[in-house]
């Protein structure tokens, strides 16, 4: 675990440096996918992707939202990526001049409000954060119900969230936390949590039983379940705020007509209907079924997000963190 958020920073940093020497900025009949999804998730796309475009190559650099994001910032003047895969519509929202407007062919299969501004991205799953809950570890009964619950006194030490500058649902989580609450509870949160570098830490650690209680994505809780770890969800009864991750063009990248092919390719029912079956997620698109398991979006509180703020205040928000992370 890391002490400062500039620490994990730096980790980030150091990353897209050594990154830098992977792809090649020339183009070629390839494209180069920054991918922020699961490894046999972007494998199966991967696949069938080259299987209707023979001959194109894809290379693949997986890292967390966060780390990404600052790669691509890095590579401004120089792009070396083609797509962003899979990150919270936020992180585009986050400096929408890095990427670039397409009307892609899929578009009619998205609802308006799962399409960026000017097709700047176009929406990947919808995503209901949520608490994993190892019920050996905790019965679940005397788990907390509310994202103000986590800030008791009892739940010191006994949840686990992943750092928000590395993760793009950490920080849609914190966000979610200071649109209810704001700084005085973040505050407590942060005194009572256990940070991790990696989001996937934040939910495999607490499927191990290593600790009681994990913020993560919906789908992560449902795959965990299907693995057999005594895991269940709780959804935060003062409301969970509906938000799509999604996929973009990154501006000026080296293979812009292979970069078209592949959002095409990623926002098709077929993709979606891999996105589901393997990764138990519910698709952005109007015409794909969630995949069993997952609760009913009915049943669920939900929130507006607000997107255009959690990018606005993003580096504020982050800047803040990591006072309190550090103090504590």
């Amino acid at each position: 675990m890391f002490r400062s958020l500039k620490a994990l920073t730096a980790l980030g940093l150091g990353l897209a440096l050594a990154w830098s020497a992977n792809p090649s900025a020339a183009a070629t009949n390839s494209v180069v996918i920054y991918n922020a999804v699961s490894t046999k998730l972007i494998q199966a796309f991967v696949e069938e992707f080259q299987k209707q475009n023979p001959g194109v190559k894809a290379e693949v650099i997986s890292g967390g939202s966060g780390e990404l994001l600052t790669r691509i910032k890095a590579e401004r003047s120089n792009p070396r990526g083609d797509v962003l895969v899979g990150p919270d519509a936020d992180v585009f929202d986050a400096d929408l001049s890095l990427f670039d407007s397409y009307d892609s062919k899929q578009k009619s299969g998205f609802d308006k409000a799962a399409i960026g501004p000017d097709g700047k991205y176009y929406g990947f799953s919808t995503n209901f954060q949520a608490f994993i809950v190892n019920t050996k570890a905790m019965p679940l009964d005397k788990a907390p119900k509310s994202w103000a619950d986590l800030a008791k006194p009892e739940f010191k030490g006994k949840i686990l969230m992943a750092n928000p500058a590395q993760s793009g649902s950490a920080y849609s989580q914190m966000h979610q936390i200071l649109m209810l609450y704001g700084w005085d509870v973040m505050a407590k949160i942060i005194q009572n949590a256990t940070f991790v570098p990696s989001s996937k830490l934040a939910f495999q650690n607490v499927a191990k039983g290593e600790i009681a209680v994990g913020l993560t994505s919906e789908f992560n809780i449902l795959v965990s379940k299907l693995d057999g770890n005594p895991v269940e969800a709780v959804y935060p009864s003062d409301g969970t705020a509906l938000i799509i991750d999604a996929n973009g063009i990154i501006k000026g990248g080296p293979n812009l007509e292979n970069a078209r092919k592949f959002i095409d390719f990623i926002s098709s029912a077929q993709a979606h209907k891999i996105l589901v079956d393997l990764d138990k997620r519910r698709s952005a698109r109007k015409d794909v079924t969630p995949p069993p398991g997952l609760a009913d979006a009915q049943s669920i509180k939900t929130f507006a997000y607000d997107t255009v703020g959690a990018a606005k205040n993003r580096n504020e928000n982050l800047e803040k963190f990591d006072k309190l992370f550090s103090a504590k």
